[in-house]
């Protein structure tokens, strides 16, 4: 829109020698977001784990016959499953006489801590087993209230998904979940 000639530029004053273009003077010379502090960051544990799946996490429950909760664990999702095992089952062995476990809990030494405590292991063997243990299939059925456990806490979209950064928070909601279970 004008009548032609050439487009001048205002002209800048002294202090911005440093500004150098055009519209130097109006904007930062540094483009992207304002820097961020690094006060806001979550502190604490997080177990969150990292692979070519992404970020994951587990969650490793023990419970008694009827599916109730008895004890839990969060890990990172590389972390592997029967050195948790022990940590959850140790409370609980010796009023145990089974323990039915899922087959990535497979392990001699889980298998002699359950049989040092007197209780019969029913965990289903790994293919890649040379020594294959025997499994009752009508015993290890009785795994089905733990995934029902499971399925029922999964009902709710934070703890399926985990949305919490923070053990802290995601095991509060976890908490209150299995609080609820045990109400109805």
């Amino acid at each position: 829109m004008g009548t032609g000639g050439p487009l001048t530029h205002r002209s800048q004053p002294a202090d911005s020698a440093a500004a150098s273009g055009p519209g130097a003077a109006r904007f930062d010379q540094h483009s992207g977001a304002p820097a961020r502090s690094r006060s806001g960051q979550t502190k604490g544990q997080q177990a969150i784990g990292r692979s070519r799946g992404g970020r994951t996490s587990k969650l490793h429950l023990g419970c008694d016959g009827a599916g109730n909760v008895l004890n839990w664990r969060l890990t990172p999702g590389q972390a592997g499953y029967c050195l948790q095992a022990a940590w959850v089952l140790a409370p609980h062995l010796a009023a145990a006489c089974e323990v039915v476990a899922d087959t990535a809990y497979d392990s001699d030494a889980l298998r002699g801590l359950i049989a040092c405590s007197g209780a019969v292991a029913v965990i289903a063997p790994t293919p890649r087993r040379r020594n294959v243990p025997h499994c009752d299939p009508g015993a290890y059925a009785k795994r089905h209230h733990v995934e029902q456990t499971f399925n029922k806490l999964k009902q709710h979209r934070r703890l399926a998904t985990r949305y919490d950064n923070l053990d802290a928070s995601f095991e509060a909601f976890l908490c209150a979940r299995i609080f609820t279970l045990y109400l109805n």
